[in-house]
């Protein structure tokens, strides 16, 4: 029959070891701005809220070529301080769905949908999962954060900042298997 013909179509994918492209990274994370805080709100253990724009997302890139999933933990922050002064809080925020850009990141999530930062904490507090199905670029965004004070010493006037450290890993295959 010369009505009909067939016809292939090819692709190769370059191995991973040579392959550049082919990564997990931590490609964003916010910053919060918590702005003028009366040091009244400090000494009676209350909140400041921060609306924020800009710097706010956090943006995660795998396209590695294996279902291995990733944890995304946020370790080792420090007090707020300002040269020997230190302001200890808790940060909450309530982020939004991990988004590719042609939609929802299936299988990529926080882990409470409150998220809570204490400062200081030296321990590592796990924030957001893959399970490794869905491969791509996902962002996050987090349009609102609040700081509850509740500790401090010496107070001076002047700008304190806290250190967050978030640290992206590949999960183990314990941590990244999920029941259906």
């Amino acid at each position: 029959d010369t009505n009909n013909q067939q016809s292939t179509a090819t692709l190769n994918i370059q191995d991973e070891s040579t392959d550049t492209t082919a990564k997990l990274s931590l490609d964003a994370v916010p910053s919060f701005p918590f702005g003028t805080v009366k040091t009244n709100t400090i000494f009676s253990g209350g909140t400041t809220e921060s609306d924020l724009s800009g710097n706010n997302t956090v943006v995660v890139n795998d396209t590695r070529l294996s279902s291995v999933g990733w944890n995304l933990a946020v370790t080792n922050t420090t007090a707020f301080t300002n040269g020997n002064s230190k302001i200890n809080g808790t940060i909450t925020f309530k982020p939004l769905a991990f988004q590719f850009s042609d939609g929802a990141a299936e299988g990529w999530a926080w882990t409470n949908s409150t998220t809570s930062l204490d400062l200081p904490n030296s321990t590592s507090n796990q924030v957001a999962t893959s399970t490794g199905a869905k491969k791509g670029t996902a962002t996050s965004e987090i349009k609102h954060a609040s700081l509850k004070f509740n500790g401090h010493d010496a107070i001076v006037p002047g700008s304190y900042t806290a250190n967050l450290t978030w640290n992206l890993a590949a999960a183990t295959t314990d941590s990244s298997t999920e029941s259906e």
